[in-house]
């Protein structure tokens, strides 16, 4: 495969040399910090900010990848001209492969640096988190590169003389245990951080990917490791989608009982066990964002190591904290627009100027708490998480985002009122910031005290959110669904319809189809196209219970109770405690004169969701007679 790259190697490390350079010398070995980039978490993806054309855009960090790829929906949006599809030319992913072409950026800022005509692959997915694409190691590999993303950043390291000294400096000072792993010899045709670890005692191959949220283990790995889908204490996940490729694939969590890596082991964990598969890379193992921010690491991309110091805490298990022992000084942020080495003060300026570095060095210590706010939060510990963003919230009172994400952290800690508050804060600051009125939403629709007149505000909100996102977007899934919970139908639809046109090759559309069939079908509309739309999706997902629930519900509105009462059954084999579709066939069990089937089919829904009868309900879709819950109006519903 041509090997395509976004700018000059040699004008970037030009550049790069001017910044603030900080020597750490051990022996005859110096090492040169440059100043750190700001890294924001925002659940398990790295983000950074660069400007496309002078316009701001966020990329996710990606170790895993060697290429910069931009999503297609982001080419739309951003009006970049892209050359046709390449022929014979597609790039694989753990979800398959995608075809791709050739994007040009007429200035593309990274570290301020300015890359002319810079080149981008466009395919793959939406990338979620707000990103629009990756940064692979076109640019990533300009020199070796710490990641700290436990305190929100990286930094590029260059070092002279150190041969056989281990290069992770700040272990060196503080007296940490350092890990090291041999890489494999990469190239261009292949460019992965590639090590090797063991699990359960067999060696295996793994693959360092900031790209990846979560640590997966192969199926073939698990196999060779005494692992099945059938072991003691596995259990089925479901099905994953994502990044590149168009596949989903069947997933479960196992027990091992080690995991060792460098000189650390690891001991009765939990991993995701997934049938993916690389194409000539033989991976066995992918350690994903969970091993990156739970250690400390440098990658010396020329002598072919990684070291890595650990901070303590579970790795591998979801929703486990881990410690953070040390704290380190604020890194200065590079954001949109920002140069850290611009605003410092120069040796006999003015005495007017100081109050400007003042502002500056505020700004820079809050951005620094918000950064590690957010990585305390992707890890669970929403405490510590909610003492960095209020320091943050208050050296930077008038800042819209930060009231944006402690809303977001009130809402995770089941503190409504204080994150509707945050989310209400944030948009009087900042009424254009759609992104507020999104979270304000669908928190006062989830919310079962809700306050007076929440209605609505949903409403205005979604209108506005509607009016002020890119139609290119990933919110219009989102969207969609809200739509169809506030029982505005046509509107959905459109959003959902929106959403699909610009990611016709999106491994989320069997997702998109289903709520579009639900939408049509929960508001009585367009019937015939709802059951087309359920059929696409069931086509590539056909393991899905909601969208057998879906299709169910179609058939129930077209009267064709057999085929009901047929896709619910599968839907409850799949899922036996999904509530809509043990009520849709119990409906579909009353037309059809099974009366004690039915009441106790609609009994059961109501036991598992005490909401779902008043759902069908404003559906216009209730037994004749009395209800079976007994319960008052206005009860909530628990969504599928």
């Amino acid at each position: 495969m041509r090997h395509w790259e976004t700018g000059g190697v040699t004008a970037t490390l030009a550049a790069l040399a001017i910044l603030h350079l900080t020597p750490v010398a051990a022996a005859q070995c110096s090492i040169e910090e440059f100043p750190a980039v700001a890294v924001t978490m925002k659940g398990m993806q790295p983000l950074v900010w660069t400007k496309i054309n002078g316009a701001p855009a966020r990329f996710i960090i990606d170790t895993g990848s060697f290429w910069n790829m931009i999503s297609p929906a982001a080419r739309a949006q951003y009006h970049l001209p892209a050359g046709p599809w390449l022929w014979g030319v597609r790039l694989n992913g753990v979800n398959g492969s995608t075809a791709v072409r050739i994007a040009s950026v007429r200035t593309f800022k990274f570290l301020d640096v300015p890359f002319r005509n810079a080149k981008f692959f466009v395919g793959g997915n939406a990338y979620g988190s707000g990103a629009v694409g990756l940064l692979g190691g076109t640019l990533l590999r300009l020199q070796d590169l710490e990641l700290d993303f436990a305190r929100g950043r990286m930094r590029f390291i260059k070092t002279r003389h150190c041969s056989g000294v281990p290069l992770a400096y700040w272990a060196q000072r503080l007296k940490e245990p350092i890990g090291v792993v041999r890489l494999r010899a990469s190239s261009t045709r292949r460019p992965y951080l590639i090590g090797h670890a063991s699990i359960n005692g067999k060696r295996i191959r793994v693959l360092f990917d900031t790209g990846a949220s979560r640590s997966v283990l192969t199926l073939r790995a698990a196999r060779r490791a005494g692992i099945t889908p059938s072991s003691p204490g596995v259990k089925w996940l479901g099905s994953i989608g994502g990044g590149i490729g168009r596949r989903w694939i069947n997933t479960w969590i196992a027990p091992i009982a080690t995991f060792r890596i460098g000189d650390e082991e690891i001991e009765h964990t939990h991993i995701v066990v997934s049938a993916i598969h690389m194409p000539g890379l033989n991976i066995g193992m992918i350690l994903g964002e969970d091993f990156f921010l739970s250690h400390r690491v440098l990658v010396a991309y020329r002598r072919r190591r990684l070291y890595f110091t650990y901070n303590g805490g579970p790795i591998f298990d979801i929703g486990h904290r881990y410690l953070i022992q040390r704290g380190a000084s604020a890194p200065v942020e590079i954001g949109p627009g920002e140069h850290p080495v611009a605003n410092r003060q120069a040796p006999g300026e003015s005495r007017k100027a100081r109050p400007r570095r003042s502002v500056t060095a505020r700004r820079a210590q809050a951005s620094a708490l918000m950064r590690r706010g957010m990585a305390l939060a992707s890890d669970g510990q929403y405490e510590r998480a909610l003492a960095k963003m209020t320091r943050a919230s208050r050296l930077e009172p008038k800042n819209a985002a930060y009231r944006l994400r402690r809303g977001n952290l009130y809402w995770a800690m089941h503190q409504p009122a204080k994150a509707l508050a945050n989310f209400s804060a944030a948009i009087r600051l900042q009424p254009d910031l759609y992104a507020a009125h999104l979270a304000r939403a669908q928190l006062l629709l989830n919310w079962q005290h809700a306050p007076p007149g929440s209605a609505a505000q949903i409403r205005a909100d979604l209108n506005i959110v509607e009016l002020l996102a890119p139609n290119e977007s990933d919110t219009g899934l989102t969207l969609g669904d809200l739509y169809a919970r506030i029982g505005h139908y046509a509107a959905a639809v459109r959003a959902i319809k929106l959403w699909i046109y610009y990611h016709r090759h999106d491994v989320m559309l069997p997702i998109a189809w289903n709520s579009l069939c639900w939408a049509r079908a929960e508001g009585d509309i367009q019937l015939r196209r709802a059951l087309r739309d359920c059929n696409r999706a069931y086509a590539r997902l056909p393991r899905s219970a909601t969208i057998l629930d879906s299709r169910g519900l179609v058939y129930l509105r077209l009267d064709r109770l057999a085929r009901a009462i047929a896709s619910y059954d599968a839907a409850l084999a799949i899922s036996p405690t999904l509530a809509t579709s043990l009520y849709g066939r119990g409906l579909a069990e009353l037309r059809e004169k099974r009366a004690a089937v039915g009441r106790a089919d609609l009994a059961a829904a109501v036991r598992f969701s005490p909401g779902v009868a008043q759902m069908f309900a404003r559906m216009h879709l209730a037994p004749e007679g009395p209800r079976p819950d007994g319960q008052a109006a206005g009860a909530p519903y628990t969504s599928r």
